[in-house]
């Protein structure tokens, strides 16, 4: 399960046709502690500060075939909280194996779950329940909720399982503005301010008429993909940004909070305009509209494409075929007179982990067990687990964590470098997983969010144009977005809203080809045929639908 996710769906009842014929957990059940086993119940009521050093070893289900507890991290953890683990590998189909421990009662000790297998084990009482035992073994976890355990609580009111913290602050440096322009044009007109398209317009414009081949090639100003579902994926997400609307599924939402598609919010063809105006100069690749991601990488790794919209670019295989200037420098660009606005972080952004954690009934001493964890949640293992050991894996700067270049090499070289240093515990000891997310201390979780390991990783052609905008990574280069509470999701959609969606998208890839294709005095009867259509369609009753999901869901907000 570390690294790799997979769904399961809940397991019913436990009487399963033959599933006693396939072969069940070995290591299930096989906590050991050097004192005797102590029932759930039998601990003192009252919570101690004092750590619990007892030596425990206990069992643990992983997907990854070289997990091991045999590097510097974990005999850190060992030295510091006396806990062991012992990793019990899946191997084949992972829902066949989870579901033969639980039919068989052989899991091991803890056991790291989906939303659906968690379940699946809750319902056949193969957990131990927490509710009592937080409170009077953990004040470790009590701290880091705030000594409020709802969100760990099921509808039956108990707590069979743990997350990691939760963050208060989430700052991912994998973001990016959407116009990817190449650092070799920057360069040659001495970096220049980009602030609109026009700007990236005439860039372009001025760099074709110097260089109207590269390689012996054609030079093109714009491009990307758009085979089949592409076409919505990039276009809808270029549409999107630069006018400035937030990522709420298909739809806009307005101050008066009634959703209507997205497709005929405020600016929303503004970038189409900007496109047509392109392809009239020459300067819009019309493959763009039509080909495969494979058709457009083999040409943006030519070195031809000077800026690609919405998706990334090709700066990999630039790099691999000796043309570093080449890289893509990422901006973030909205229209004139348009706001960007971004979704609130709700609590579920917030929350520690994707997965649960849950400590079976075959754990011999599930309060140890309860007490190792307690002590995964302090503040200095949240920093061992996400950074490793000051000195060899991190060093302080300006009261920061740096990413050395030890760790950095040895990641480099692939294979199963984090598990040689130690880096593949995040679930199974409960460290944050939102990328970006930030620690009690004010510094990143993880050696992976941060500015150094951002920096260390690029290569030196992306990091000096960066300086020339006094940026040290691409969220530096994004426009400061206002916040506004907009929880949206897919999930509450009907089968109608579903439908209509799937009828819409269709309907739309039609027309966005014409609105820059066509001339530009044919796009607005072009988009108000699109409205025609999909309003026979039935899109007022899907602004309707939408409404009324988006009240659900700001309700349960609350």
């Amino acid at each position: 399960m570390i690294n790799k996710k997979f769904k399961l769906k809940a397991v019913g009842a436990l009487a399963m046709t033959g599933i006693f014929a396939l072969t069940a957990c070995s290591s299930g059940g096989t906590s050991s502690s050097s004192s005797s086993p102590s029932p759930s119940g039998s601990s003192s009521p009252t919570a101690s500060a004092t750590p619990v050093k007892t030596p425990i070893t206990f069992t643990m289900n992983t997907t990854v075939p070289t997990m091991n507890w045999d590097n510097d991290i974990a005999k850190e953890i060992t030295k510091r909280t006396g806990g062991t683990i012992k990793w019990d590998v899946l191997t084949g189909d992972e829902r066949q194996k989870m579901n033969v421990w639980l039919a068989a009662g052989d899991y091991p000790d803890v056991v790291t779950m989906w939303d659906d297998t968690y379940k699946a084990y809750a319902d056949a009482k193969a957990l131990v329940d927490l509710t009592d035992l937080i409170p009077k073994h953990a004040p470790n976890i009590m701290k880091a909720f705030n000594n409020d355990l709802s969100s760990l609580k099921q509808p039956d009111g108990k707590i069979w399982a743990l997350r990691g913290p939760t963050t208060t602050k989430v700052e991912n440096l994998a973001d990016k503005g959407w116009v990817h322009i190449q650092a070799a044009v920057l360069k040659e007109f001495n970096y220049p301010q980009i602030k609109t398209l026009e700007d990236v317009h005439k860039l372009v414009s001025d760099y074709i008429k110097k260089y109207p081949e590269i390689g012996g090639g054609k030079t093109i100003g714009f491009s990307n993909y758009g085979a089949t579902n592409q076409l919505y994926n990039i276009f809808d997400t270029a549409a999107r940004l630069y006018a400035g609307m937030p990522a709420t599924a298909h739809v806009y939402i307005p101050d008066n909070e009634k959703p209507v598609l997205r497709a005929f919010g405020p600016g929303y063809t503004d970038v189409f305009k900007f496109f047509n105006q392109m392809n009239v100069a020459g300067l819009f690749d019309q493959e763009s509209l039509v080909q495969t991601p494979e058709q457009f990488t083999a040409k943006c790794a030519q070195g031809r494409v000077l800026v690609v919209f919405a998706g990334g670019g090709c700066t990999t295989n630039l790099v691999n075929a000796k043309m570093e200037d080449r890289s893509y420098i990422s901006f973030d660009i909205v229209a004139p007179g348009r706001t960007k606005v971004v979704p609130t972080p709700s609590a579920a952004t917030l929350r520690g982990a994707d997965q649960w954690l849950g400590i079976t009934k075959n754990a011999k001493d599930p309060v140890r067990i309860l007490q190792f964890y307690d002590e995964m949640y302090k503040l200095e293992n949240q920093i061992l687990v996400g950074w490793g050991i000051e000195g060899k894996y991190y060093t302080i700067e300006n009261g920061k964590r740096v990413v050395t270049d030890y760790v950095v090499t040895e990641i480099q070289k692939g294979g199963d470098a984090w598990d040689r240093l130690g880096f593949s515990y995040p679930r199974p000891l409960m460290q944050m997983m939102q990328s970006g997310a930030y620690l009690s201390d004010g510094d990143f979780a993880k050696y992976s969010f941060s500015v150094s390991w951002n920096q260390k990783t690029m290569n030196a052609t992306v990091r000096d144009t960066l300086a020339k905008y006094n940026a040290k990574t691409f969220v530096d280069m994004m426009v400061k977005p206002v916040q506004k509470d907009l929880p949206f999701s897919t999930t509450y959609y009907n089968d109608d809203m579903k439908k209509f969606t799937t009828d819409a998208i269709a309907e739309w890839s039609k027309v966005v080809p014409k609105m820059i294709l066509e001339s530009e005095s044919k796009m607005e009867a072009n988009w108000a045929a699109l409205e025609k259509t999909l309003k026979d369609k039935g899109m007022d009753k899907f602004n309707a639908d939408a409404e009324a999901a988006y009240k659900k869901q700001k309700a349960e907000v609350k």
